[in-house]
């Protein structure tokens, strides 16, 4: 080891240099540019080793080796130097130019460079504020970007200029089945009053239901029929309220039975879910009373054997007494004609809807009978 001082060598075990009396510190055998080469030498040995028989390339001929190299990058640079310089040059003398732009768009389109098509759709339109294509074009990249409330804007401008134009609405229409808004596409199917679009519609507009019998007061039991003029699924309520596709679903038939008023609200719904216009109709059934029997022969005098017959409304019973007590249910039930009994008697008839369970008034006859 040496001195860190003076450099003479140092013993071992000393704290100081018998020269120079400094204290001993330890410093390396090899200075730093000894380091160095050292380093250059191992990374030289580790490169691999020139082909047999070739000698080594001198310095100059290195540079040399390399200036066709710099020659072409540096004519390669210069070439798309001059490329930008006339893609600025042109982009500017067409820069008033609609069809250019448009031309350039289509371009970037085939070369599914959106961004830059972005850019020449928006200077042609800038170019040509009527014109419907270049809006068609831009709405077609937003929609593709899934940007649908610039795709919108744009399609309902071009709707402005055109109210006809059926490439307008059949974009509108893919981006609102797309998007499922269903309350859009039907207001925009309000608004198109050319005949030509209604095609366009037809797939998704639902025909009313219709409802039968009419609204109105029924004495009794009622069966309401509805129909889905395009065979889709009907929704009904009873009770006023608007019906959905999560409303009693229609099947066979709505048996109104029990005494009230009723309110029925329908509702067609196709396979896409989209509702027609609520159809409602009203009705009350209010039951009456059977009329009363009819009786033959109506009492009076008589002085031969004689038998009554009595009718009433198809469906209902009838009940008598020949006492002139009250009949009810409990009474006698007439089945087949009556024989009057001798004396002076009273028929007293009741007629009974078990359908409803209401009453007629009691009818009474007087006979006289003696032989």
């Amino acid at each position: 080891m040496k001195c860190a001082k003076c450099g003479s060598e140092l013993q071992a075990g000393k704290v100081y240099c018998p020269v120079c009396g400094a204290e001993a510190v330890v410093v390396s055998d090899y200075s730093v540019l000894e380091d160095d080469y050292l380093r250059t030498l191992i990374k030289e040995k580790e490169k691999p080793e020139a082909k047999r028989g070739s000698a080594p390339m001198t310095g100059a001929a290195k540079k040399n080796s390399r200036l066709p190299l710099i020659v072409v990058c540096v004519l390669l640079l210069a070439g798309i130097g001059t490329g930008v310089a006339v893609k600025i040059s042109v982009d500017r003398k067409h820069a008033g130019s609609y069809d250019y732009q448009m031309a350039m768009a289509e371009q970037a389109m085939a070369e599914r460079d959106s961004e830059t098509a972005l850019r020449y759709y928006n200077t042609a339109m800038a170019l040509a504020p009527t014109d419907i294509a270049v809006r068609l074009a831009l709405a077609d990249i937003y929609h593709a970007q899934k940007d649908y409330d610039a795709a919108i804007e744009l399609l309902q401008q071009a709707r402005g200029l055109d109210a006809a134009n059926r490439a307008v609405y059949e974009r509108l229409i893919a981006i609102y089945e797309e998007q499922k808004d269903y309350e859009s596409l039907l207001a925009l199917a309000d608004d198109a009053t050319d005949a030509s679009l209604a095609e366009l519609f037809a797939p998704y507009l639902v025909s009313d239901p219709v409802i039968s019998p009419v609204s109105g007061l029924y004495h009794k039991a009622t069966d309401v029929v509805i129909v889905s003029l395009d065979g889709c699924e009907i929704y009904y309520t009873t009770d006023g309220s608007d019906p959905d596709t999560g409303s009693l679903r229609y099947e066979d038939g709505i048996s109104l039975k029990d005494p009230g008023t009723y309110e029925i609200r329908a509702v067609c719904a196709n396979e896409k879910g989209i509702l027609s216009e609520i159809v409602s109709a009203s009705y009350e059934i209010e039951y009456l009373p059977p009329d009363y029997a009819d009786v033959y022969p109506d009492g009076g005098r008589i002085t031969e054997e004689t038998f009554v017959t009595i009718t009433a409304k198809d469906g209902c019973d009838i009940y008598y007494t020949w006492d002139g007590t009250d009949p009810a249910r409990q009474s006698a039930r007439y089945t087949e004609p009556l024989e009057i009994p001798v004396g002076n008697t009273v028929l007293s008839v009741l007629v009974i809807d078990p359908a409803t369970g209401l009453e007629s008034g009691i009818y009474r006859t007087n006979f006289i009978y003696y032989p």
